[in-house]
């Protein structure tokens, strides 16, 4: 996930809701594609164009997948969601990326909004009222040559959570909790061309972070508590002749398979908690000319939709009826590139965008119109997600 991860991997927009109770497309410093995409051998030339065409085509149905499962359909709720931080932005591997890099992340989002099917409803139907996250990730990326590389991302959040602990009368409390997050451990395989246009990441999450904090749902805590398989996939093209517009697309798909139990105060007793798998998608288009900006060296502005899907929880420390969701999100975004030592490939980055819902479906209980002692009904959802990366390659 490398470049991928370094701009992506953008705290926590999942729902949330509480159980009842001028050209220069030939330097390749800072480039997105390399000549050797833009130049191809003549004789080979209708067969590539041919494979983008395809490759574009299958990207797209790849990213909005997503979609066609949107059903109305009991799903969890409140799963932190932050995977779709791992997609997005533009900062794929490039053709001159090899050697190490290391960056640092910053990923916001703040939780306040209830909501209802596909619309907003009002917060007393729902007893969580507030969850807000800073993530701040240190990661390490290597590629050993053009075909395979590696990447460990550790990240650290703070989270505060407010809800109601006592609904007779309307008491409510903040909780706050701080620790290690689920540590990834990612792999990359970019053989299939030599400019590194296409890719796979693979690679596992393990239950690293806290699941046991005070005063917070299963489905709230920092850490899930499980072990997670990914396994994703991008695509690089170009939309013009002279590399100044390209696309670009991704896809990842999470699936727990290993799962923690932990006291529940609610029920006395240790519970199991089952997060469900979940989708992100990423397409988007890029401007790839803007050289020598403000004394950088390349800025590079983006615009991309982001496409979740999430599946409900399930085990006993789960919310079933208020949990899992459907969303779409328009993320502009813009990357800045300044060459330290173009003869050794030493390049900072720094990226940011922010991510704007403009479609959300999320599962929802029916709490029979009770919002006092009658349940829960709704999950909280972020008006916005704020994503920073800084970047070191050297």
């Amino acid at each position: 996930m490398l470049e991928i991860a370094s701009a992506t991997l953008t705290a926590i927009i999942r729902p949330r809701a509480r159980r009842p109770a001028a050209s220069r497309s030939a330097n390749p410093i800072g480039a997105i594609m390399s000549t050797l995409w833009t130049l191809p051998r003549p004789r080979r030339a209708r067969a590539r164009s041919a494979f983008m065409l395809a490759t574009f085509v299958a990207s797209l149905i790849l990213a909005m997948l997503p979609l066609l499962a949107m059903t109305t359909t009991a799903a969890r709720a409140c799963a932190c969601g932050c995977s779709v931080f791992d997609i997005g932005g533009g900062m794929l591997p490039q053709e001159n990326d090899h050697g190490g890099r290391i960056f640092f992340e910053w990923w916001h989002s703040d939780q306040n909004v209830n909501w209802v099917g596909s619309s907003r409803a009002s917060p007393v139907f729902n007893q969580d009222k507030r969850l807000a996250t800073d993530w701040y990730n240190a990661g390490f990326s290597y590629m050993f040559n053009r075909q395979w590389g590696i990447m460990v991302r550790i990240p650290f959040a703070d989270r505060n959570f407010t809800t109601t602990v006592d609904p007779t009368v309307g008491l409510v409390q903040t909780f706050n909790s701080k620790s290690v997050g689920d540590i990834e451990l990612m792999g990359m395989y970019t053989g299939f061309f030599d400019d590194m246009s296409t890719g796979l990441v693979y690679g596992i999450k393990l239950p690293t972070g806290t699941y046991t904090a005070f005063g917070l749902d299963r489905d709230s805590q920092i850490g899930s508590g499980s072990t997670d398989f990914i396994l994703g996939g991008f695509h690089r093209g170009l939309l013009t002749g002279d590399n100044h517009w390209q696309y670009f697309s991704q896809v990842q798909w999470r699936l727990p398979f290993l799962y923690s139990y932990a006291f529940d105060p609610d029920i006395g007793t240790q519970a199991l908690y089952k997060p469900g798998y979940q989708v992100d998608g990423a397409l988007g288009v890029l401007y790839n000319n803007l050289y020598n900006v403000f004394g950088f060296d390349k800025i590079t502005p983006l615009a991309q939709v982001i496409v979740s899907h999430r599946v409900h929880d399930a085990g006993s420390a789960a919310d079933p009826l208020n949990s899992g969701f459907d969303r779409l999100m328009f993320a502009p975004g813009i990357e800045f590139t300044k060459v330290v030592d173009e003869a050794n490939n030493r390049v900072v980055k720094f990226y940011a965008d922010v991510e704007t819902p403009f479609y959300y479906r999320v599962n929802s209980g029916d709490n029979g119109g009770l919002p006092i002692n009658g349940g829960t009904e709704g999950q909280l959802m972020t008006p916005i997600m704020v994503k920073v990366v800084a970047s070191y390659n050297f």
